[in-house]
């Protein structure tokens, strides 16, 4: 769904042009690291692509931002979380398929400057 909004709303467009001029800088949760990827593909096993389609009456984008180089899987290993699971079921298919990703679990935060990742 966010994914969608970004790209119906033009935000997408002003969002990766503002992050590649390195004149913002763009913090999420959840789904927010998520659209920053090459592709969302793989995460339609935690969430709901229909509910793009049942909401609005068109197809998910799957097109990630591009931001980042790898998929970002949140809420893995995190006891409480109600996705937790579905998440840990998205990284191990990234694993199988050879999808490069990053897993993060609440409470950590990806910081990405220039050409360096780090998770604190």
């Amino acid at each position: 769904m966010l994914r969608y909004a970004l790209a119906r709303s033009g935000a997408d467009s002003a969002l990766v042009a503002l992050l590649r001029r390195d004149a913002m800088v763009y913090a999420g949760y959840s789904a927010g690291p998520c659209v920053l990827a090459p592709s969302l593909r793989g995460l339609e096993y935690c969430d709901f692509p229909q509910h793009v389609t049942d909401v609005w009456g068109d197809q998910p984008v799957w097109e990630g931002l591009g931001i980042l180089s790898h998929a970002f899987v949140p809420h893995v290993d995190s006891p409480g979380h109600f996705e937790t699971e579905a998440c840990g079921i998205v990284a191990e298919h990234y694993r199988a398929t050879g999808t490069a990703h990053r897993t993060l679990r609440d409470g950590q935060v990806l910081v990405v400057n220039g050409d360096e990742e780090r998770i604190i």
